[in-house]
């Protein structure tokens, strides 16, 4: 395939531009650094206390560390910097920060009220020349890739990567990769720094476990991976005011999505169902599709000031679409979500766009159905240089398709009454929808796949087939539709549920338009929670209740059970090995 080299030039001289850039930052903050604000200073005194004094932290002088890449919003540096304390607690662990900050600034004294820490700056001009050698290696395997497949089957120190790299390219605001390009060689470039800043990290410190917000985006699955590999566990901590645990212990375990439930928690619940959950769930439900649930993609998609469709013929008249057909709904993701990284899995198509593409082909050849393509309700957050939806079907001349964008006046509470069957690939209106009883189409993994109520075709052929069959696709039996309400309980309701005590709580929305009050509130409320007896008291509680599962390797996911007394004792553990129930 040929390689577009339009780029290069102004790729290097922004590349120039931005190292000029943090040097001269590095200079200005050793020069003039930055005070604490009265509320992160309140933060960092109690702080101090309640981990040295209330909660006596492992000493400064363990030699072993526990490894944590502190992110850049402060939600996640909160919650990552004290979960990696209660983690170094646990095994007798100093914690070891890796920060984009610098000696000086508000970042680093904030972690410098966690007992034991240790700093690793990322950003310091001592990596400058991990930086020049990342170039030279990038160019010498930039040469060798031919083409997007070639991207997806790359492999580097017998580790994959070439799904990081690949959707790493996409996160920077594209939904497909149609010829490798400068785009590529960016990535490639990021990738070998941070390879190497591992690998010495790696050898330099006694690292004993790791700590992720993410283990997707290229900065986490590389540390992750290497980590992996030289035999480090590596623990996902999910969320931000709820606390899930996920144990990687191999590099087998590299793509087990840590929000799928593992057998035995589903077990428990099946066994343990004397109809509480099934209401529960129904309940929970309802009040997703009613949008009384505080959720950035739950608000948009079932917006209560937009139409809600009770019948076929209505909806098809407003639409010009044949009203004896039936209806499948393909709903579209954000492109550049990061399509390949979350799952083991490879993908049956290249991408989302790959899979949007061909799935529009096939509709267009379909005649028997109508086919409605809804995007995401939360695609302005994903904007993506490369596609334009509405542009995409203008083009389009099937007289059986129509596109929905998010501003349409069309409630998804409508969905129910239309639909013959969902397409997605990951999106939880598979989930949500098979509660229901209409049959869903995977194009890839998913969180909910394996589980009994989906359909996950092998490849492309198959895929096809699925859908040219898609007038005489069933409703799925009453065990399907049980299942999937006990996996939507568990995936929405308790998974969702666990209170993380160390975070504030904050919704999605304001997480997403983060500002200065709300970093204000932040400290502020963090800080009043330090010196409340109560708070305190269900801090230390929690800190004792996952110790137990970071001390206990085969106990490899976390979901706090205690608020939901029909599971019995609320300690159910779910105990597997490299990914695999025993």
């Amino acid at each position: 395939m040929k390689r577009g080299l339009a780029g290069f030039q102004p790729m290097l001289l922004r590349n120039a531009f931005r190292w000029g850039k943090r040097a001269l930052k590095h200079i200005h903050s050793r020069i003039f650094p930055v005070p604490l604000s009265a509320e992160q200073a309140a933060f960092v005194e109690r702080n101090l206390a309640f981990w040295n004094g209330e909660c006596g932290a492992v000493d400064k002088a363990g030699s072993g560390y526990v490894f944590v890449r502190v992110e850049g919003h402060p939600v996640l540096f909160l919650s990552d910097a004290s979960f990696a304390t209660i983690a170094g607690r646990a095994k007798g662990l100093r914690p070891l920060f890796v920060t984009s900050g610098f000696k000086n600034s508000v970042s680093t004294m904030i972690l410098e009220s966690y007992p034991g820490a240790a700093f690793v700056y990322l950003r310091s001009l001592r990596w400058l020349g991990m930086r020049l050698i990342a170039v030279l290696q990038a160019v010498r395997l930039y040469r060798s890739i031919q083409s997007p497949r070639d991207l997806l089957n790359l492999q580097v120190d017998g580790i994959r990567f070439g799904d990081v790299i690949y959707d790493a390219v996409l996160a920077e605001g594209y939904a497909t990769i149609s010829t490798i390009d400068y785009r590529t060689f960016i990535v490639l470039q990021r990738f070998y720094f941070l390879r190497s800043f591992i690998r010495y990290v790696i050898k330099r410190y006694n690292l004993q476990a790791a700590v992720f917000a993410h283990t997707v985006g290229l900065q986490s699955a590389v540390f992750g991976r290497y980590l992996l590999q030289a035999g480090i566990e590596v623990i996902n901590r999910i969320g931000s005011h709820q606390i899930l645990l996920k144990k990687y212990q191999g590099l087998a375990d590299v793509g087990t999505y840590a929000l799928k439930p593992e057998p035995r928690y589903l077990a428990l619940m099946l066994e343990r169902d004397d109809g509480t959950i099934l209401r529960k769930a129904e309940e929970y439900l309802e009040r997703r599709f009613s949008q009384q649930v505080r959720h950035l993609a739950v608000d948009a998609a079932f917006d209560p000031s937009k139409r809600i469709y009770d019948d076929r013929r209505s909806f098809c008249q407003d639409y010009c679409l044949d009203p004896e057909k039936p209806i499948a709904f393909v709903m579209l993701h954000v492109f550049n979500d990061y399509p390949h990284s979350h799952f083991a899995k490879p993908m049956i198509f290249q991408d989302y766009y790959d899979w949007f593409i061909r799935t529009l082909e096939l509709a267009g050849e379909v005649k028997s159905a109508n086919w409605i393509f809804k995007e995401h309700p939360a695609a302005d957050h994903y904007i993506t240089r490369d596609v334009d939806l509405k542009r995409v079907f203008q083009e389009v001349k099937y007289n059986n398709v129509r596109f929905l964008d998010r501003q349409a006046d069309f409630n998804a509470r409508s969905i129910p009454h239309l639909a013959q069957a969902i397409l997605t690939c990951v999106g939880t209106a598979g989930l949500e929808y098979s509660t229901l009883g209409i049959p869903c189409i995977l194009g890839g993994e998913s969180g909910y796949d394996g589980l009994g109520f989906t359909i996950e075709p092998k490849d492309e052929g198959e895929y096809a087939a699925r859908l040219r069959r898609i007038d005489s696709l069933e409703r799925l039996s009453g065990q399907q539709i049980r299942a999937a309400k006990v996996v939507a309980y568990f995936f929405f309701c308790v998974m969702e549920s666990a209170v993380y005590h160390f975070c504030p709580r904050f919704t999605d929305t304001e997480i997403c338009e983060w500002n200065g009050e709300c970093e204000r509130r932040l400290w502020m409320e963090a800080a009043r929670r330090l010196a409340d007896e109560d708070s305190m008291r269900l801090m230390k509680t929690q800190i004792e209740e996952l110790s137990g599962f970071l001390i206990d390797s085969s106990w490899t996911q976390y979901v706090d059970l205690r608020q939901f007394p029909h599971f019995g004792n609320g300690k159910a553990k779910c105990a597997t090995g490299r990914g695999q129930s025993k």
